[in-house]
């Protein structure tokens, strides 16, 4: 019982910083000169009024709710994984690799489990770096995890130069489109919406399981809460913080993977602008890095970003006011927070 009213407690909190922000969000979107009441029914009427538009939310939930995952294993055992954008662009690079060098020589469904397996295994391999750095030599995983975004995005472009690049792509910077055979099935004909959702929420239970249920999980929130206690305890604490990098790399790329076999089959440049892995931050944390928590703030975020595109089209609103929404809101969970610690 008690357990619960914590989780109530978190949840509300979360809730009122969510209101707070896009409160004060909306009220940039005032300033702009936007009518108020047209902003307000497409932020929240445009995301449910046809089954299009509620595809396209659920395709957002499907990605954030798989990196977000990893982002709040992270969190719990204290390591803020910014880098979540470069394994999300690396398990995808190795997915449309590993298409490219199998789809002649094997069957179907074997390179389609060879393509996600590669795609997690890219964004394992992308976090490995500065797991072992942070456990091994005490480095700054943020500061490591966050240049590497970069280099993922050179990655990225040489890539579509070289060893993905499409073989009618003319010149430009693009890879081959994956064929019919290889992709996910559609679940609603006529969207976008395809399998990859189930994965999503297959990854939302084997988390929580992880998290709450297993002896790892309990070591991860030993090791966020107090290493040195954890060693004492006998917890191997570099051995969980590498794993935990991994783990959430692996989520990252897995997330890349089926972004590219179920939405849009092929990538160019303006793929290293997808935004997913930061987004996926602000989900972890207004989730209360906590497994089912992730869950609802992976749908609310969802319906956010589809109803701030449409509100974008619709009256003219430069589209970095939903980022800046989204950065008042994570202001607003620390402020939150902060004052209800200094209250109890």
């Amino acid at each position: 019982m008690l357990r619960f009213l914590q989780h109530l407690r978190t949840a509300a909190l979360n809730a009122t910083a969510a209101a707070i922000g896009l409160g004060l969000g909306f009220s940039l979107v005032l300033l702009t000169g936007a009518d108020p009441f047209v902003a307000i029914n497409t932020l929240l009427v445009y995301p449910v009024s046809d089954p299009y538009n509620a595809a396209e939310v659920l395709i957002w939930f499907t990605a954030l709710l798989i990196i977000a995952q990893g982002i709040a294993l992270g969190i719990r055992a204290n390591l803020w994984n910014v880098g979540a954008e470069g394994q999300f662009l690396i398990g995808s690079i190795m997915t449309l690799w590993t298409y490219k060098q199998l789809a002649n020589h094997l069957p179907a469904p074997l390179v389609v489990v060879a393509m996600i397996a590669a795609g997690i295994a890219g964004g394992a391999a992308w976090a490995l770096v500065p797991g072992v750095i942070r456990a091994r030599y005490g480095g700054n995983e943020i500061v490591v995890t966050l240049l590497l975004n970069l280099v993922a995005v050179s990655v990225l472009w040489w890539a579509l130069d070289g060893p993905i690049r499409g073989r009618l792509s003319a010149g430009y910077p693009l890879s081959d489109v994956i064929a019919p055979d290889y992709r996910l099935p559609i679940l609603l004909p006529g969207t976008r919406l395809n399998a990859g959702l189930f994965f999503a929420l297959a990854v939302a239970l084997i988390y929580y399981l992880l998290a709450e249920r297993t002896h790892f999980g309990y070591s991860v929130k030993a090791v966020g809460s107090n290493p040195y206690a954890a060693v004492v305890a006998g917890i191997r604490v570099q051995r969980v913080i590498v794993l935990t990098m991994l783990i959430a790399g692996a989520a990252a790329g897995l997330a890349g993977a089926l972004h590219v076999m179920g939405v849009l089959y092929r990538i160019d440049a303006g793929y290293a602008e997808t935004g997913f892995g930061y987004l996926a931050i602000a989900v972890a944390m207004l989730g209360g890095a906590h497994p089912i928590g992730v869950v609802f703030s992976s749908a609310f975020f969802s319906f956010i970003m589809i109803g701030s595109q449409a509100m974008q089209r619709a009256i003219q609103v430069p589209f970095p006011i939903v980022y800046a929404v989204v950065g008042i809101m994570l202001i607003s969970l620390t402020a939150v927070q902060r004052t209800y610690r200094r209250t109890v």
